[in-house]
């Protein structure tokens, strides 16, 4: 479901919800400009990390590092560059296949699990063009949420935004649920996981 939306749009929409003037293309270095710049890509990342959204989800095959755990584990294997979120690991990277004990440092997962390790996680997609419409209405949301108080000077337009902002993602969570089978999670493999 691409779409031909850029980032200044989403920096737009944000300022929309708080009726604010837009920003253009060519505005120089305004002070809501550089607010955008400085905050962007880290709440973009932070939103994407929160849930698993389906238009962010990928799959991986990864070799075993050269270099081996000190104790307990026999495998390291280094997470991918794009990868914000890990998912559960599972025997053949089957959505409810079987826990597979492990723990995470760093960049790198330890286990016991022989390579090639199949890795299901949630990548950071930066073209905001590949981004599921309703994830693009909780980030500008999250945005003007963070930023209501700082433009506006009120906290009534804070906690107005703030409340929109969880609207919003309660929504697009649901819906995106909807577009995907549930993993069967009970307390006997989250005790698994934790090895």
């Amino acid at each position: 479901m691409p779409s031909s939306l850029a980032e200044i749009d989403v920096w737009n929409l944000a300022l929309d919800m708080l009726h604010e003037a837009p920003v253009s293309a060519v505005d120089e270095d305004t002070s809501v400009r550089l607010w955008f710049t400085r905050n962007f890509a880290q709440t973009r990342d932070s939103e994407l990390r929160k849930f698993p959204w389906n238009f962010a989800l990928e799959r991986a095959s990864i070799a075993a590092s050269v270099d081996t755990p000190a104790w307990h584990w026999s495998y390291k294997y280094e997470l991918p560059g794009d990868c914000l979120r890990m998912m559960p690991l599972r025997q053949a990277g089957a959505l409810n296949g079987t826990l597979i004990p492990y723990e995470l440092e760093g960049d790198a997962i330890l286990t016991n699990a022989t390579a090639p390790l199949k890795l299901r996680y949630i990548k950071r997609v930066e073209t905001v063009g590949l981004w599921d419409a309703l994830f693009v209405d909780v980030l500008a949301a999250k945005l003007a949420s963070k930023m209501a108080h700082w433009i506006t000077g009120k906290g009534s337009f804070a906690q107005l935004a703030e409340q929109s902002y969880q609207q919003t993602l309660r929504q697009a969570r649901q819906i995106d649920a909807l577009e995907q089978h549930q993993e069967n999670l009970d307390q006997n493999n989250v005790i698994l996981v934790r090895g």
